[in-house]
């Protein structure tokens, strides 16, 4: 009876060093769970946390979820993302700044560690981080590494990047900028970087937001140091020689004159003779169109707006083109029917935009008239005011440079006594023909 109760003795010992042996948590063999009894727990905390999680007891909550970040975190995909919610929940109602910055420190790993995990959500975990740090942790030592994750994030996020990425970018860099800790040089280069993130991205994806951010983002940065012609051609003119053979910084060089209207310089129209040489771009043919017509060369200056169109994809940029060569058309050439058109295409590829409407607006108004006495030509001028009412509804900026404009030509509407001989009551729909091809409502001088 003894040998028998030894014999099990032995059994029992060696049965639980076989399971001893095989226990081990999901962190080290890489599985969901883990093997063996951690395996078992695992699920017993995954199983705890969660029910925690769903009422929003976290102060219970974090304790097992610890358990499961630290010994199996393949077990959930929503792992690290309660972890974030809860550690976020601590953050707000901690009073003690001290251990304020100790969760915020822990919060950083659980989003370091969510994109080793992880890998394909790593956009969102970095976005997320920016978000986090410039929310609890706004501190001047913490801008350096917030302006590398927000970089990282446009880096991997691409076309999918928020317009709030962007512009957290730029306002860091101009406060690092104005704080001395960035020097002009080195703002025009980060700012040269976003804009070259945003502009591939809304080429890609046609994206208003995006638009907006890019428009914003550019007038911040024209208000800084670095961005007076003297710097520019400082910086760029000590950089030229060295790099005129490389197309990607003569299209940021050329690109920077332009946005602020640095066209004047020698350096702009070396640039820009070198920038289509070497790579005849939409840029590049825009480039050379404003040196054509800076020389009075207009032939020329459309050819190269027409090549610029031809071969931009950007809406926003071909929208400028558009409208720029609509206004050569107009002014230097009278072309009405070929400004019109242009003016119209700008209007379409970038509809929030007033300036193509006031073009527009202008072409009728000097163009010829139609009809074949003065009551039928001044019906023109209702077109003519249409067209400017539009370009405020659309663009409010428009409405200082338009109200005007309105009650200029809204002088020259048709008289209300002729039109009763004529049976035209106000309000009344009239269609305008020849080269306008207009519908429009009767109004009158009174």
């Amino acid at each position: 009876m003894k040998k028998v109760v030894k014999f099990f003795g032995l059994t029992a010992v060696s049965l639980f060093a076989v399971v001893s042996a095989s226990a081990q948590p999901g962190s080290v063999t890489g599985t969901k769970y883990g093997r063996g009894q951690d395996s078992l727990d695992c699920i017993r905390d995954l199983s705890l946390y969660q029910q925690d999680n769903r009422h929003k007891n976290y102060d219970a909550a974090i304790v097992n979820w610890r358990k499961v970040w630290k010994n199996c975190p393949n077990s959930s995909i929503n792992l690290a993302a309660h972890g974030i919610g809860m550690y976020q929940f601590f953050i707000a109602r901690e009073l003690d700044q001290n251990k304020k910055k100790a969760l915020v420190d822990t919060l950083m790993t659980v989003y370091e560690r969510g994109m080793e995990l992880r890998p394909q959500n790593k956009g969102n975990y970095l976005a997320g981080m920016a978000q986090d740090i410039i929310k609890y942790a706004d501190t001047p030592e913490n801008q350096p590494k917030l302006l590398k994750i927000l970089e990282e994030t446009m880096v991997t996020e691409k076309e999918k990047t928020t317009a709030l990425t962007y512009a957290n970018y730029m306002k860091i860099i101009l406060a690092q900028n104005a704080a001395g800790k960035l020097s002009d040089e080195e703002l025009l280069d980060d700012y040269t970087k976003v804009s070259d993130y945003i502009s591939a991205a809304i080429k890609k994806t046609s994206n208003e937001e995006l638009a907006k951010a890019r428009d914003m983002i550019d007038e911040s940065f024209a208000g800084s140091s670095a961005a007076s012609c003297d710097n520019l051609l400082k910086i760029y003119g000590a950089k030229y020689e060295a790099s005129k053979e490389d197309p990607e910084f003569l299209r940021k060089l050329t690109r920077m004159l332009n946005r602020k209207e640095c066209t004047d310089s020698e350096l702009f129209e070396k640039a820009s003779e070198q920038q289509y040489t070497l790579n005849p771009s939409p840029d590049a043919a825009y480039n050379m169109a404003k040196l054509f017509f800076k020389k009075e060369n207009f032939d020329k200056a459309v050819e190269y707006f027409e090549n610029a169109i031809k071969s931009e994809t950007d809406p926003i940029e071909k929208a400028n083109y558009n409208y720029q060569l609509g206004g050569i058309l107009l002014t230097k050439y009278n072309k009405y029917g070929d400004a019109k058109k242009y003016a119209i295409e700008a209007s379409k590829l970038r509809p929030d935009w007033g300036a193509p409407y006031i073009l527009l607006a202008n072409t009728y108004a000097n163009g010829p008239k139609c009809g074949e006495d003065d009551f039928e030509k001044a019906q023109i001028y209702w077109v003519v005011v249409d067209k400017l009412q539009k370009a405020k509804a659309v663009d409010s900026d428009m409405a200082s440079v338009v109200n005007p404009l309105i009650s200029q030509y809204a002088q020259h509407f048709p008289k209300k006594e002729e039109a009763f001989f004529r049976n035209i009551t106000e309000g009344a729909a009239v269609s305008i023909g020849c080269w306008v091809s207009e519908s429009t409502k009767a109004r009158f001088n009174n």
